[in-house]
């Protein structure tokens, strides 16, 4: 894909990996609908980005919810014309044993990691299918690939999400529409280093960073049609992948 002037919606995108992939596809020229629950962070990285000459549109929303999906794919259209590439990045799993899980965190995991590429998927899959181009990339984890202690609902979920995308690809057979994973290990981001599992900065430092994901999705976004990716897997310390 040559991605200059095509037209992206991310998730997630008020910190850390969103606002990544959303600098480095701005950076390409890929003119961006950023969301999130959160709109004084996303205005920010508007007025941001829009230095840079490349179109950047903000849509608040909770992508755990139908109607809000739907917004945001119709706003999109109405300011864009259309949707060439869909982020998928929004998340959320705190730690904790099976048994300090209860209903509302298990609902809260599920919801925000698979129920929301369920939803923002479905908003956005009929306009990539009536022009038979578009490509859709699934933020999920190695958590989606592997067990890991204290991770049940997540990993539950972000193997939910490879199990989705599986799917999909082959329920949409020949319709030029383009589905992968991105699939890192952890990650350094303000969520992990505050919340999630607290760690020196000398181990933060070698971790994989939010542009070494962005960096990752730009480079699945320019394979070649032929070349059926179909997920990128990341490493615990740094990859390559960064511009």
């Amino acid at each position: 894909m040559q991605l200059e002037n095509k037209v992206a919606i991310v998730t997630g995108a008020s910190s850390g990996i969103g606002v990544a992939i959303a600098r480095e596809l701005n950076a390409h020229g890929i003119h961006l609908m950023i969301t999130a629950r959160r709109e004084d962070k996303l205005n920010a990285l508007r007025d941001e980005l829009t230095e840079s000459g490349v179109d950047v549109a903000v849509c608040p929303g909770d992508v755990t919810v139908e109607a809000d999906c739907q917004n945001i794919v119709n706003i999109t259209v109405e300011i864009f014309g259309t949707i060439d590439i869909l982020i998928n990045n929004a998340g959320y799993g705190p730690p904790a044993s099976l048994l300090d899980t209860d209903e509302t965190l298990w609902d809260a995991t599920i919801d925000s990691c698979l129920k929301s590429v369920y939803l923002m998927t479905r908003a956005a899959l009929p306009t990539m299918l009536a022009k038979n181009s578009g490509t859709i990339v699934q933020i999920s984890s190695v958590a989606g690939k592997y067990g890991f202690n204290n991770r049940t609902a997540y990993c539950a979920a972000k193997w939910g999400v490879q199990g989705f995308t599986e799917a999909l690809r082959t329920e949409l057979g020949s319709n030029g529409i383009h589905v992968f994973t991105v699939n890192p290990a952890a990650v350094a981001t303000p969520w992990w280093a505050m919340g999630n599992d607290p760690q020196p900065p000398e181990i933060m430092e070698r971790m994989l960073q939010p542009e070494d994901i962005a960096g990752a999705v730009r480079w699945g976004l320019t394979q070649p049609d032929h070349i059926q990716l179909n997920e990128i897997e990341l490493k615990t310390y740094r990859s390559p992948w960064a511009r």
